[in-house]
């Protein structure tokens, strides 16, 4: 990758993912130019020597302006979650795509790399997906949305990244909240615990991306990144029971989880907040396929480097600097 003195724009720079790729930037002599509406994040993204720039992604031409000049262009600005509208979803992850695009189009950056997501092919399937395999309509806001902007983004000759789970320091759903729901007691897994997790460590997402953004032939191609080891849900998160001082995570039926999903729902909408635990999550954690990455190896020269025991190792060193362990 020759990234050096290059101006590289990223959007949703203020997240986990768009933070890991401004301080990657920066160690390979580029200069970011963070993109994030929320005003905020600044200090965070300024602090990995970034430019910060409060911006809206469906503000096509204010977007067009920020990015004047750049080299290329890193597309990580979504919602994401398991709990919204679908109006919602459609209007940051379609049309906010759409309008980075159009900007990126504007300014003449040819080279552009999207973020999109494993999701993308839906939560619920019993055989493991061929890479070719079409996204497909679930119904649900966040992989519907998903799988429409990948769409638009390989039509656009983005190269697209489709991460699997993305953990390490800093990950809200596969960090921070697991940790916080299981010192609250409130964590259990549905049925045994035996789905799979198609884990990707924060380093090793990030250096898939940034051969996405320099590698020519990626154009208008789909990788996906994970590290191609299979982890239960109940070995991933009794990695982080363990780090609290308990032998396991506990289990519990999947028609009781799930009624406990549709009372939490319930009180959500009616006070206009999220839910402890959604119908969508618990589908996510009961996937019982994985995804090959053959193609990331083969077209971008992309290797994990971090395994499961060295990412978790890292993981915990940083939540115990953190205080998250108790």
């Amino acid at each position: 990758m020759q990234l050096g003195g290059q101006r590289i724009a990223v959007t949703g720079a203020g997240g986990f993912i768009g933070q890991a790729l401004c301080r990657r930037l920066a160690e390979e002599g580029a200069q970011a130019v963070g993109l994030d509406r929320r005003a905020e994040t600044r200090a965070s993204v300024e602090a990995f020597g970034a430019e910060f720039i409060a911006v809206d992604v469906l503000d096509s031409a204010a977007v067009a302006d920020a990015i004047a000049g750049c080299d290329g262009l890193i597309h990580t600005a979504a919602i994401v979650g398991d709990w919204g509208s679908m109006e919602q979803f459609i209007e940051v992850n379609v049309r906010g795509s759409c309008s980075v695009f159009d900007a990126a189009e504007g300014a003449g950056i040819r080279r552009l790399a999207h973020l999109s997501s494993v999701a993308s092919w839906g939560y619920e399937f019993s055989d493991d997906l061929e890479e070719d395999a079409a996204p497909r309509a679930t119904g649900a806001p966040y992989a519907d949305t998903k799988a429409a902007s990948d769409y638009l983004a390989l039509r656009r000759g983005a190269a697209v990244v489709r991460p699997g789970d993305v953990y390490g320091p800093g990950s809200i759903p596969w960090t921070i909240r697991p940790i916080e729901a299981l010192r609250a007691g409130t964590f259990a897994l549905p049925g045994k615990g035996d789905a799979f997790m198609t884990l990707v460590y924060i380093d090793d997402l990030v250096d898939c991306i940034l051969r996405a953004l320099t590698t020519e032939a990626a154009a208008g191609e789909a990788v996906t990144a994970w590290d191609g080891e299979a982890i239960t849900t109940s070995e991933f998160f009794g990695r982080y029971a363990q780090m609290l001082g308990m032998k396991k995570v506990r289990t519990a039926p999947a028609p009781l989880i799930e009624a406990l999903a549709i009372g939490a729902e319930l009180v959500a909408k009616l006070s206009g907040s999220e839910p402890t635990v959604s119908r969508e999550a618990i589908r996510y954690v009961s996937r019982q396929a994985t995804y090959p990455n053959a193609r990331a190896i083969e077209l971008l020269g992309w290797e994990p480097q971090i395994d499961f025991d060295e990412g978790m190792k890292r993981t915990e060193l940083w939540l115990r600097s953190e205080g998250l362990l108790g």
